[in-house]
């Protein structure tokens, strides 16, 4: 089993998802060759911002795996619910997987909470999160 670290930054929450999305992305594909042709939105709910990136991880992958979908942009809205829970709204583009224009880099198994740290500071959020391939 191989895993790979990914680090996401952003200027907040929102912006740091948006962020480990492409990170993901990227690891999987060129981000460059995938075009802004389809979108799709989601809502998630996570019980704290770990299994909230969790869960957009894992929506990333499945679109991957079952609809052939690859993202290249994403806006993501994250909201803090009044019991201290959070939710992401996000809007994703992209395309289908076309073999002739993306090459294939890594397959993503899983997002894993194992040495998951999140760090959200006035001026900067960082996430540190593990895949497995």
């Amino acid at each position: 089993m191989t895993d790979a670290e990914i680090e996401a930054y952003g200027k907040n929450v929102g912006e740091a998802f948006e962020n480990a999305g492409k990170a993901v992305e990227s690891l999987m594909v060129e981000l460059e060759s995938v075009k802004s042709i389809q979108s799709r939105k989601i809502t998630l709910d996570g019980h704290d911002l770990g299994s909230l990136l969790y869960q957009w991880i894992e929506s990333l992958i499945a679109f991957q795996e079952e609809e052939d979908l690859l993202f290249s942009s994403f806006r993501c809205r994250i909201s803090e619910n009044s019991s201290g829970s959070y939710s992401l709204t996000a809007e994703m583009h992209g395309e289908k997987f076309d073999p002739e224009r993306h090459e294939q880099k890594t397959a993503i198994k899983a997002p894993t909470f194992h040495d998951m740290k999140i760090s959200v500071k006035p001026e900067r959020v960082t996430m540190r999160f593990l895949v497995d391939l």
